[in-house]
């Protein structure tokens, strides 16, 4: 049996946009997930069901690739390590994910690497937690070690009022960030080949509506991204990184401060699929698989991306109006805050951009 080019851990929307990507590209792909519905097995063929915690499921799927990488960065690292022929070649490095899987030794690393963050302290007791208040004066942001996204593992202390019980929401312990002032919210995301070919795409500005990413758009411009840009392609080299990084940021008014990193694909990069020459997921693809990595070039100057977020009543209904490209990932449940599909605009401003890809998403019914 032939072995496939690269298996993905996880079937959902990035797992599917990165097959898709990678198709093209003359490349297999091979998808682990739990269902037969779920998004990325719609489009995979070779779409293997399994549970991504389970030794067996994981054997047999990681035993038949020559590449593997991941959706989400919350994989199981001592059970992957378990399963994981030595012919198999990983990207990101499971070490590089280890360390950004956890908010703790995510920001240590922050640290070491002299990348600007809010400021922090781990919290796991209520002395801890005591702590916590007095630092930041009774005010701050809880967040939950591992397994936090879209808001989900993140708590709000104000004037020191908490729940008294919010210690036992997780066993994974937390830390506590300082408010930051900011401006508004960026992002952006770098690529590190295998051969160590490094690119950065357009800085974009997000807005965020329950914690969740509501949109994008860009390019923007900030003094500061030339010196960031060079601290994190030191921090992806020392630590082998390859494939995509995605960074999200606050605007202060001392400058770009790291919110959180991201070990692979991610929503705030999704624009690059209609305004670059090359999309994340396929830059993504081509540094895992040592493929030439070309150089980011923009379609038009501005563009703009809006999730599509699901609000639970019901059956969805889809406008296929030509205002900018759509990308359903083909969900069969609608929640309220589900991330359905996104559209992508390109104009001659991001303004403008935004403009039609807000007027267009009011033809979605969700």
């Amino acid at each position: 049996m032939n072995k496939i080019d690269l298996g993905i851990l996880g079937g959902g929307q990035l797992a599917r946009m990165l097959a898709l990507d990678a198709f093209p590209l003359g490349i297999s792909v091979a998808v682990l997930t739990p269902q037969a519905n779920d998004p990325a097995a719609q489009v995979v063929g070779q779409t293997r069901l399994g549970a991504l915690s389970d030794e067996n499921d994981l054997r047999k799927f990681l035993g038949d690739l020559r590449a593997l990488t991941f959706e989400s960065e919350f994989v199981d690292i001592p059970k992957l390590t378990n399963c994981l022929p030595k012919s198999v070649y990983v990207f990101p490095n499971l070490k590089a994910i280890e360390n950004i899987q956890d908010r703790l030794t995510q920001k240590q690393m922050l640290d070491r690497f002299g990348i600007a963050t809010s400021p922090w302290i781990t919290v796991g007791n209520k002395a801890d937690l005591t702590g916590a208040i007095e630092k930041f004066k009774n005010s701050f942001v809880l967040k939950q070690r591992r397994f936090g996204y879209d808001g989900y593992g993140t708590f709000v202390v104000k004037n020191g009022e908490h729940d008294p019980m919010i210690l036992q929401k997780t066993s994974h312990g937390f830390i506590a960030e300082a408010f930051v002032d900011f401006k508004r919210e960026l992002a952006v995301s770098f690529v590190r080949g295998k051969n160590g070919d490094f690119l950065q795409l357009p800085l974009v500005e997000s807005v965020q509506v329950n914690s969740r990413c509501f949109s994008v758009t860009g390019p923007v411009t900030h003094t500061k991204l030339g010196a960031l840009t060079k601290k994190v392609r030191v921090m992806m080299e020392k630590i082998d990184y390859v494939g995509i990084l995605a960074v999200e940021l606050f605007d202060t008014p001392k400058g770009l401060v790291v919110n959180e990193l991201a070990p692979r694909v991610h929503n705030s990069a999704h624009y690059s699929q209609d305004a670059l020459t090359c999309s994340q997921f396929e830059y993504h693809v081509r540094a895992g698989l040592g493929l030439p990595l070309p150089k980011v070039e923009q379609l038009k100057k501005a563009f703009a991306m809006v999730n599509l977020l699901g609000d639970g009543n019901g059956e969805v209904q889809l406008s296929r109006a030509p205002k900018g490209k759509l990308h359903w990932y083909g969900k069969s449940e609608n929640r309220a805050g589900r991330k359905l599909g996104h559209i992508n605009v390109t104009e001659a401003s991001p303004k403008k951009a935004l403009t039609k890809a807000l007027q267009w998403r009011k033809d979605f019914k969700l």
